[in-house]
C-alpha cells in the first residue's frame, strides 16, 4: 500500500464536488463502470454491447479483452466512463489457467519449467489476436504451479498487460518437450480489481430493472464510480484552488499539490485527484515523488481530463 506525504495541509470545501461513492445512480450511469464476471462463450465486445442495450446507455466499452472461451474480471465503462480505458486496460493482470499436455510430466519438472518464465518474456501474439503479430517483450511478475494431475496442469500467473497466457502454454509445452494446449483461462485480477468484486450479467440487468421500479439498493451494489478503475495508479491530491485549472487542461504545478503518494517515478501514469478522492485527470509524471514534495515546477503533464471544469470554482489570477 502506497504511503501518502503531505506537501501542504489543505481542506476541501463540501459545497463543491462530491465523494465518488456518494454520487447519484444517474451520475454513475453517466460516468461509471460495472465489474462483470465474464461468462464462457461471448466475446468481450458482445458483453459490452449487451450491457449498453440492457441499461439503455449511449456507449459502453470494456477494459482489457478476454477471449470468448475465457472467464473472469471484465470491467466495462458506462457512457463517459469509457474514457479511463488507457488507465485500466493497461493495468497488470492475474490469471488462473488449466493446460493439458500430450504426455504426463513430473510435477517437479513442470514446477521448474513454469518458474523459468518469471521475468521478461518474448512473445508473438497468437494468430487470432487483434494486434499485429510482431515479437514483443512482456514481464511475468509471479508464476506458480497449483496442481498437476496426470496430463493436466493448473497454474497461476501475474503479468504485465498484453501478456498472452495461450502463448505461455505453447512455450511451456516446448520446455517440457511435448505439446500443450490451453483448456481453461480465468482472469482473477485486473489492476486492483479482483474477481470477488465482480457481478454476473444477470445481477446487473436485475438491478437495473429494480432501479426502474424505484429501488436503488441493488444497482448501487453493481455500479462503481470511475475512481474504482484507477486504484492501481499512484495518486496526487490537489488543493481545491488548483482543481479548476487542471480540469481546464493546465499541467499540474507542484505548488498545487496538497499530498501525494510515494514511489512515483518520472514518466509514470498518475491519477490527479481532489481531496475528496474525485478523479480530475490522468497525467504523466514529470517529477519523482521526492521532487514533487519539495521542488517547484511542472509535476505532471496532462493526458486526459475527467472532470467537468465547472465542478470547482476558478481560483487563479487571469
Amino acid at each position: 500500500m502506497a504511503e501518502w506525504y503531505v506537501r501542504q495541509e489543505s481542506e476541501t470545501n463540501p459545497d463543491f464536488g462530491s465523494i465518488p461513492e456518494k454520487r447519484s445512480v444517474e451520475e454513475l450511469l453517466e460516468k461509471g463502470m460495472v465489474l462483470i464476471d465474464k461468462p464462457f462463450g461471448p466475446t468481450s465486445n458482445q458483453v459490452s454491447t449487451w450491457i449498453k442495450e440492457e441499461l439503455d446507455l449511449k456507449k459502453t466499452g470494456h477494459f482489457g479483452t478476454l477471449d470468448p472461451n475465457a472467464t473472469g474480471v471484465l470491467p466495462v465503462g458506462l457512457n463517459s466512463g469509457t474514457r479511463i480505458n488507457d488507465a485500466l486496460a493497461k493495468a497488470d493482470k492475474e490469471y488462473i489457467f488449466e493446460a493439458e499436455t500430450e504426455e504426463a510430466k513430473d510435477k517437479q519438472e513442470v514446477k521448474e519449467a513454469l518458474k523459468s518464465f518469471r521475468g521478461v518474456n518474448k512473445q508473438v501474439p497468437p494468430e487470432k489476436s487483434a494486434v499485429k503479430r510482431e515479437e514483443r517483450e512482456r514481464e511475468v511478475y509471479d508464476i506458480e504451479l497449483l496442481e498437476v494431475e496426470d496430463r493436466k496442469i493448473l497454474g497461476r500467473v501475474e503479468c504485465e498487460s498484453g501478456f498472452y497466457v495461450r502463448v505461455l502454454i505453447d512455450q511451456l509445452g516446448e520446455k517440457l518437450d511435448t505439446e500443450a494446449s490451453m483448456k481453461e483461462l480465468r482472469r482473477t485480477r485486473e489492476g486492483d480489481i479482483t474477481e470477488d468484486e465482480t457481478s454476473t450479467l444477470q445481477d446487473v440487468v436485475d438491478a437495473y430493472h429494480f432501479y426502474n421500479e424505484g429501488r436503488e439498493k441493488e444497482i448501487r451494489e453493481v455500479l462503481h464510480p470511475i475512481e474504482k478503475g484507477i486504484q492501481h495508479l499512484k495518486k496526487i491530491a490537489v488543493k481545491d484552488s488548483a482543481v479548476n485549472a487542471v480540469a481546464n487542461g493546465a499541467d499540474l504545478g507542484s505548488t498545487g499539490i496538497s499530498k501525494l503518494q510515494d514511489g512515483i517515478k518520472e514518466d509514470d501514469m498518475v491519477a490527479v485527484i481532489t481531496l475528496k478522492g474525485e478523479l480530475v485527470a490522468l497525467a504523466e509524471a514529470r517529477m519523482t515523488s521526492e521532487q514533487m514534495y519539495s521542488a517547484e515546477g511542472t509535476a505532471a503533464e496532462l493526458q486526459s481530463v475527467h472532470m467537468d471544469p465547472e465542478t470547482y470554482p476558478k481560483r487563479w489570477k487571469q
